[in-house]
């Protein structure tokens, strides 16, 4: 079992708890310092990281000292052969039974492919991180806050997903459901979204009974406090209670016409150049129709009569089909795939995207885009059904622009604040414009960069805002590009570059996506794919505004083309923000001179942040790129 105290020795979640029998005592701090490691990126800190957050009021060479005696006192605990704390020089590192934690062991499996991986890490989050732990400190106060709230969003995503692999074939799963419910229930139980998650699952297994006594549970939890259920609950319910009614209405003619429930063919994929196209890309349309099915606020079509059928498609085959709707794909170069929506009747194109299907991202592609193209459609047509009438206020339209405008301009903390004040009043005056909500999570997330990754706070409120985009438009791209950017910068990798990989193929020619997009490749360690990345986007907008420069800066740094650094920066209207880049690249190009000249500028924006710190403030997926950036402030005269 996940929870067992051999293979658990320390438990960070809830209570924490130290599993070694005879140990009478463990203290406190142990665990925060332990917990503190797996969570860092790198799994390790430096000494004084370390001390400040842990005695963040005693003086330096106080806190050093009280370091010193925790360390002892750890290595007493667990001995050399398993240690829990590796002492590297000047840094402190994650050993052996720390990365064996219930802590270490959720991280690790909440991104495991297998299913019962995954189900004994959601299963071992029994509670809060550090639960019930009281240390002083503003720091300390901020950093628990923080990873509490991130662990938090990463649990439920993963319930979430879990909750969809199981059910996906209907399986009859309901004591595995029933065990999920409990754990998400019990860490939060005012959670509407995750009563939706656990009836749809149940809905999928065929069990409404259990479906409808969670809808049940949530609004007896809900009369308690006087308040209703929210909207997309109660539309959630409504369209389960009507699957129930069509499997019983049996007796209704087939051919007969149910206007309420379009009809949707999708046509087999053609090559721009009338070639065949490849048989995976048939299985990819055919895998989209197929998921496409849950939707039951319209009719998919089977696909080996829609594709026979368009063979045929102005004869008697294709109108047998009595198609509302068809989705064409057209493959050009064997790489790129265009997929539309269109009704019949006027041949108007109401919704399209390109998808980009080269070996290295097919499985991506059919892990994620499969679903999400699905979930794109449904929430076009259904949105093309049920709000044909409505606009955007023309007032909140004029704010959403006045903001982008700011935002174009140079990298400064007024402008951004001008700008999402812009947003705001977008936001106030039509609650359903999503571009606003995505771009308020932009500006936080850009405010965050530029005080020196200092306010986790607003890194939580940029992907709160860019979330709320999506739920409002999941087609919109710019929602999905603001969670991978956030995602980035809190060292979620692999959850960044799935994010970014459904953005592009919503908005493939989006300059200020493929801009991000870049950079966000070059913390990947993908440089070559990012610089590309960088040329096209400085090919579709090149009198770009600051943002695009010091991206393109950035990556030209970790291709180790420092020259090309510097003389990007020297096309920012205010090098303010580029400070870091100029200071390691002048520092790694030799140029200590000029590296010391920025780095004491680089030192009176950001007084109390030392080297290591603010070399980690980049989200390399490589330590060794981070390590390297530190070494450089040093040669800067940073300490």
């Amino acid at each position: 079992m996940f929870g067992d105290a051999e293979q658990v020795p320390i438990k960070l979640f809830g209570t924490p708890r130290y599993g070694a029998g005879s140990q009478a005592f463990f203290p406190l701090k142990g665990f925060v310092l332990i917990a503190a490691l797996v969570l860092a990126p790198g799994q390790a800190l430096t000494r004084q990281a370390a001390a400040s957050l842990l005695w963040e009021n005693a003086s330096q060479k106080r806190a050093l000292g009280n370091l010193r005696q925790l360390l002892l006192r750890l290595q007493q605990c667990f001995g050399n052969d398993e240690p829990a704390v590796i002492i590297n020089n000047n840094d402190v590192a994650a050993g052996p039974t720390a990365l064996r934690s219930d802590l270490s062991q959720f991280l690790t499996a909440v991104r495991a492919g297998d299913v019962e991986t995954r189900r004994d890490g959601i299963l071992g989050m029994d509670g809060d991180l550090l639960d019930g732990t009281d240390v002083d400190g503003e720091q300390f106060y901020l950093w628990i806050a923080s990873e509490r709230n991130r662990l938090r969003e990463l649990f439920f995503s993963a319930v979430a997903q879990l909750l969809e692999d199981v059910t996906r074939f209907g399986g009859r799963t309901s004591s595995l459901i029933a065990s999920i419910a409990d754990c998400a229930l019990r860490l939060e139980p005012d959670r509407e979204e995750t009563y939706r998650n656990l009836m749809s699952a149940y809905a999928r297994t065929g069990d409404h009974d259990a479906s409808e006594r969670i809808f049940e549970s949530l609004g007896k939890r809900l009369r308690s406090e006087d308040r209703a259920p929210e909207a997309s609950t109660i539309a959630l319910r409504r369209r389960l209670k009507g699957y129930v009614a069509d499997s019983n209405a049996l007796d209704i003619p087939p051919e007969r016409p149910t206007r309420a429930k379009p009809r949707v063919a999708f046509l087999p994929p053609v090559s721009v150049d009338k070639r065949p196209t490849q048989p995976i890309v048939q299985a990819f349309i055919e895998d989209v129709a197929n998921t496409l099915v849950r939707y039951r606020t319209f009719r998919v079509l089977a696909p080996h009569s829609s594709f026979a059928a368009a063979r045929d498609a102005v004869g008697e085959s294709y109108q047998l089909l009595r198609a509302d709707y068809r989705v064409q794909s057209t493959v050009f170069d064997n790489t790129r795939l265009s997929i539309a929506l269109i009704e019949e009747n006027s041949s108007e194109i109401i919704w399209s995207l390109e998808v980009a299907l080269n070996e290295r991202q097919i499985y991506a592609a059919f892990r994620l885009l499969s679903k999400q193209i699905a979930a794109a459609l449904a929430e076009r047509l259904e949105r093309y059904h049920v709000e044909q009438g409505r606009h955007h206020d023309s007032s909140a339209y004029i704010h959403l622009l006045s903001g982008q405008q700011l935002l174009r301009g140079k990298c400064d903390l007024p402008l951004l604040r001008r700008a999402r004040a812009e947003f705001r009043k977008a936001v106030d005056l039509d609650s359903g414009m999503a571009a606003a909500r995505a771009r308020i999570g932009q500006s936080l997330q850009l405010e965050w960069l530029m005080l020196g990754g200092s306010d986790p706070h607003l890194l939580h409120r940029a992907n709160a805002e860019a979330k709320a985009s999506i739920d409002i438009d999941p087609t919109l791209g710019i929602g999905h590009w603001m969670c991978a950017v956030v995602a980035l910068y809190q060292r979620n990798f692999d959850v960044s570059a799935e994010k970014f990989f459904e953005a592009e193929a919503l908005a493939p020619n989006s300059a200020d996506l493929l801009i991000q997009h870049a950079d966000a490749l070059a913390h990947f360690g993908e440089h070559e794919e990012a610089w590309s990345r960088f040329q096209t986007a400085i090919d579709l907008n090149p009198l770009a505004p600051d943002i695009y420069w010091w991206a393109g800066a950035s990556i030209a740094l970790k291709r180790e083309d420092y020259s090309t650094a510097v003389q990007l920066c020297g096309r920012m209207e205010n090098d303010e923000s580029a400070l870091r880049i100029l200071t390691v690249s002048h520092s790694l190009n030799g140029d200590l001179e000029m590296a010391k000249q920025y780095g004491r500028r680089l030192q009176e924006n950001y007084p109390e942040m030392t080297a290591r710190q603010l070399s980690l403030l980049s989200p390399n997926r490589d330590p060794a790129v981070n390590e390297k950036f530190y070494q450089a402030y040093r040669s800067a005269g940073i300490k």
